[in-house]
């Protein structure tokens, strides 16, 4: 009798472990990397490697001091095992997201004691819109999310085994380590999302004795592991501390002229869509976190202590982020796994308390909008309207996409006329999971020539020789180095990079029209030459190349080449 039971036990996770593998890692290396984030964080730890220096990050060979390292080695191992590939690249940050809704799971598990909740908490968070789109890109907020949710919950294992006597200082002492981990992974948020979140949680609870114990050696734990790379970096680049404390943290986040300004309801604005198609459903789960329906999902102090978690770990880095200078979309990415966690247990409660209609209105809502999107898929490819999805030849990708998103809705649609509880829960997750099965599949050619510049590069890299002066602005220039494995290329214009340019062993590496002039000067024809850009490249710099050079364009990548021994620009200096 024992065995079966334990079989049944394990069904569920390892159906959701199945789920994962399809949705996440099989179509990991499908499409092309994206510029600019996939190729920034594949070619810096690129360079990781061939140059052997794991402390300092650089990207063409110039100083990087935006981000700490962790994501950078994680990626760089992976490479080393599976290849300079989109897959190896994907690959730790996509099992980060793993990784975090199986701390999800684990964290309802420990306090409602059902599985079939915690596997319900772990599907919301992978299905929500953003973690399944961020977690299969290569960005660093995936590894900091993992870190950020591992020491939350295991602080709040912490106190919970004060309570009773058990191992809480040994748990205090991981979950500072996690904390230290996301540091490495992307600075100084990793503590203050904790600080935000713990000290109100832990004096709501009462335990500001224990908050001072746990705090000191969650405290410690995340010393230890930051500091020896912390060290090392300030031994080697000793201005690194002022660049990545002053401009990439507090500037970014304060100053006027901020990196990615936006204003403060921009997360709340874009909430609908970050998190669809579970929000709908929230209206639904805040019924059931109240009355008589919280009753049948928080029968304990240890259930309602995990809610209030969740509601300050949800509600106060929100308000953090949101009232920040600078934004992303991906910044809030530490928010969903208290989202999964509400909007389970609360549509939980609701369910059991009967029948639900705001989970029928918002299973129906869903519906909706996942015919809408169908079919306005649909008329833009019948009218032909100009407006870019799919070209013509994108048939099959096109039919799959639409097929997909009809499938969901009329699964949608039909589960709330459903009367069985199985069937309607079977509705939902089909109109969760069909367009989410289809979308890692279908990548319109119109996008790849906006957004991945991969194929066009590489048509040049046999034409080129490691003597080949490579020319490019700031926008292509992590793509370039990428798929040319080139880390000597020129720039016409600074971005991100223009801190490492500013060394006077990089300055060179900044063309304006005379430093062009004299180089191509110096070259007199012997070597080809390659000009890329992310539109047209600057006329003041075209003008200086040979009349024999080459123009070609793909999309929004703009080239120019000159093959070795074209003649050089004739005529007076331009």
């Amino acid at each position: 009798m024992n065995a079966p039971a334990g079989a049944r036990s394990l069904l569920l996770p390892l159906a959701l472990l199945l789920l994962y593998v399809v949705l996440y890692l099989v179509p990991l290396g499908q499409r092309p990397l994206i510029i600019p984030d996939e190729t920034r964080y594949a070619e810096i730890p690129r360079e990781m490697l061939v140059s052997g220096d794991w402390i300092t990050p650089r990207l063409d060979g110039l100083r990087y001091f935006e981000k700490p390292p962790l994501g950078y080695w994680l990626n760089a191992l992976s490479m080393s095992a599976f290849g300079e590939n989109a897959f190896a690249v994907r690959l730790p940050g996509t099992l980060a997201t793993g990784l975090t809704a199986l701390t999800v799971y684990l964290l309802v598990l420990s306090a409602w004691r059902d599985r079939r909740l915690a596997a319900a908490a772990a599907l919301v968070h992978l299905t929500l819109l953003e973690v399944f789109v961020v977690g299969t890109f290569n960005v660093l907020d995936n590894l900091v999310t993992l870190f950020l949710t591992a020491g939350i919950a295991l602080f709040y294992r912490a106190l919970d085994a004060q309570w009773q006597g058990g191992r809480g200082g040994l748990l205090a002492l991981l979950a500072g380590a996690a904390f230290g981990l996301a540091f490495l992974a992307k600075g100084f948020l990793a503590f203050a999302v904790p600080v935000l979140v713990l000290v109100p949680w832990a004096l709501w609870q009462g335990q500001w004795r224990t908050l001072l114990i746990d705090g000191f050696l969650a405290v410690l734990a995340a010393a230890l592991v930051a500091l020896p790379w912390s060290v090392l970096i300030h031994l080697r680049q000793h201005d690194f501390w002022h660049y990545f404390f002053w401009i990439e943290h507090i500037k970014r986040f304060t100053a006027e002229n901020a990196q990615h300004r936006a204003p403060p309801y921009y997360f709340l604005m874009y909430l609908p869509a970050l998190a669809f198609p579970w929000i709908f459903l929230l209206p639904a789960a805040l019924a059931g976190l109240r009355g008589r329906a919280r009753a049948t999902v928080v029968a304990n102090i240890r259930q309602r202590d995990a809610l209030r978690l969740a509601w300050l770990w949800l509600l106060l880095p929100f308000a953090f982020f949101s009232a920040s200078s600078g934004k992303l979309a991906t910044y809030i990415l530490p928010c969903f796994p208290p989202l999964a966690v509400l909007l389970t247990v609360g549509l939980a409660g609701c369910l059991r308390a009967g029948r639900c209609r705001l989970y029928d209105l918002g299973l129906g809502f869903n519906g909706l909008v996942l015919a809408g999107i169908a079919l306005a898929l649909v008329v833009l490819r019948v009218t032909a309207s100009g407006v870019p999805t799919f070209d013509a030849d994108e048939t099959g990708e096109f039919l799959l996409l639409t097929g997909a998103l009809a499938a969901g809705a009329l699964a949608g649609l039909a589960g709330v006329r459903a009367t069985r509880l199985p069937v309607r829960l079977g509705a939902s997750l089909a109109l969760v999971l069909l367009p989410l099965l289809a979308v890692p599949w279908v990548y319109p050619r119109e996008a790849e020539r906006h957004k991945s510049p991969g194929q066009a590069l590489l048509a040049y890299r046999d034409r080129l020789t490691p003597d080949s002066i490579v020319i490019t602005d700031d926008n292509l220039v992590r793509a370039v180095a990428w798929y040319l494995k080139r880390t000597d290329i020129y720039l016409v214009s600074t971005g991100e990079l223009g801190y490492g340019l500013g060394y006077p062993d990089a300055r060179y590496r900044l063309l304006d029209p005379a430093r062009l002039r004299a180089l191509l000067a110096h070259n007199a024809g012997r070597q080809a030459v390659l000009m890329a850009c992310l539109g047209p490249c600057p006329a003041a710099l075209t003008a200086q190349l040979p009349a024999a050079a080459q123009q070609d364009a793909e999309g929004m990548f703009h080239f120019r080449y000159v093959p070795a021994g074209a003649p050089p620009a004739a005529g007076p200096p331009r």
